[in-house]
């Protein structure tokens, strides 16, 4: 403790309130640790010294070591309430205002970024003993590097998309509206086992290019008229041509949507040392900029049938925004119980994940099982799943059914599901109210 008071210290050369809640954070991360504080302090204890605590920061006053030691959830909670009282409210904020910060802590990198969002108050497990969650009310720190060796960054919204969001974030009773893709229209995803030396697979294209294309900008207008403002296309629906005729359409038609994912595709990119393929979202703004692209942490297949032909990624994108942190899953990323990923978004808690995916009813059930978990016990975490029948695997004569994705809000005990064509999902926008603002902090800059 003696190391976050100098943070605390506005007279100390390594003052920074932001670094010590960081610094807060780590320390509590010890479960032990955590369980020694919660058995000297609880919620209606605390009040006295969090005010204490709060004024002192107010006043750009020193505290003492004891008095950390003494009250260290008073702390946490009074720091946590301090930063978010000068945060800009959404209707002032700019991108700049939403940003992450990144600080280094025993040699690990984390990321501070805001939770905005009630929703995240309402999952069971954070409301329990030995959860962060249950201090931390207005912020959560990522891990720069999760424990699986995943590469985390965080970057602001920004532009149109920035604004848009600022906007439902302002409204009483806002909702984002989210269409989640599906195609009925006989086109379909076109292998390649050729080039696997064990007959992996590898999509090439989808075919008939030009069903697939207008189906797509079918899809586009449709969600338009409807409002949304995030659309997400399922794996293995776009092919790489149809992702540039995807980025040339919103380049030239402007429009409610603001984020489109498209889907997910085998693509090459240039690694340090030499070209590799790997299965790849694309993220899209909505004037067809790419805002990030994440590559694929777990592969679909099997021993016997072959899985895909490429590489797998190592790094998860998180959008910081003024509704929360958004995220990219691809199918296994979001469901599998690999030890790689299955933690990944307690680890790494965001408030929306959008997840394209291509599989069976197997795929979707354990998808929705996940989804409910991450809604509702967990996380408080909404998703929106974009999913598309599994016929690499498909026998001669085999009648597969159609298999559309889903919504599930965070809160929400059930999923809503889709139509064959695809749907809209709007969620429900409930935004935690900022504490209360002291007149003298308005224009005081914090570091």
């Amino acid at each position: 403790m003696e190391y976050i008071a100098q943070l605390l210290n506005p007279a100390h050369a390594s003052h920074s309130y932001r670094r010590a809640l960081v610094g807060l954070w780590v320390l509590a991360s010890d479960d032990q640790r955590l369980n020694q504080w919660e058995q000297a302090e609880n919620e209606s204890t605390i009040a006295p010294f969090k005010a204490h605590i709060l004024s002192a920061l107010e006043q750009e006053k020193p505290l003492d070591t004891d008095t950390l030691n003494a009250h260290p959830l008073a702390l946490i909670r009074a720091l946590d309430d301090y930063l978010a009282s000068i945060r800009l409210p959404s209707s002032q904020s700019s991108s700049v205002s939403q940003r992450a910060y990144t600080f280094t802590e025993a040699d690990q990198p984390y990321w501070l970024v805001p939770v905005t969002l009630a929703g995240r108050r309402s999952a069971a497990m954070n409301r329990q003993s030995a959860r962060l969650a249950r201090w931390f009310h207005h912020h959560a720190v990522l891990p720069g590097r999760t424990v699986q060796g995943i590469e985390v960054t965080c970057t602001p919204s920004r532009s149109a998309l920035h604004v848009c969001l600022q906007a439902l974030a302002t409204q009483q009773n806002g909702q984002l509206k989210v269409w989640v893709a599906h195609f009925d229209d006989g086109a379909d995803v076109v292998w390649d086992r050729t080039r696997s030396p064990v007959g992996n697979w590898r999509t090439q294209s989808v075919e008939p290019h030009p069903v697939r294309q207008a189906s797509m900008l079918a899809t586009l207008y449709q969600a338009a008229q409807a409002g949304a403002q995030v659309v997400v296309f399922p794996e293995f629906t776009l092919d790489s041509l149809h992702t540039e005729q995807l980025r040339a359409h919103l380049r030239q038609s402007p429009s409610s949507i603001q984020m489109v994912v498209a889907g997910a595709f085998h693509t090459e990119a240039m690694t340090l040392t030499e070209p590799a393929t790997f299965n790849t979202a694309p993220v899209l703004s909505g004037h067809g900029s790419l805002l990030f692209a994440h590559r694929k942490l777990r592969l679909f297949g099997n021993r016997d049938d072959g899985t895909e032909f490429a590489q797998v990624g190592n790094q998860l994108h998180v959008l910081v925004t003024p509704i929360g942190c958004m995220t990219v899953l691809i199918c296994k990323d979001f469901l599998d119980e690999d030890p790689r990923v299955n933690n990944l978004l307690a680890e790494v808690p965001v408030d929306w994940v959008w997840v394209p995916s291509y599989g069976d009813d197997t795929t979707l059930k354990a998808h929705k099982a996940r989804a409910k978990k991450l809604a509702t016990v967990t996380t408080g975490s909404s998703c929106a799943v974009a999913q598309t029948q599994n016929t690499a695997l498909k026998k001669d004569g085999e009648v597969q059914t159609l298999l559309p994705g889903f919504g599930h809000a965070a809160g929400d005990k059930a999923a809503r599901d889709v139509p064959t064509t695809g749907g809209l999902i709007d969620f429900a926008l409930t935004t935690q109210p900022l504490p209360a603002k002291r007149a003298r902090q308005t224009l005081k800059r914090v570091k």
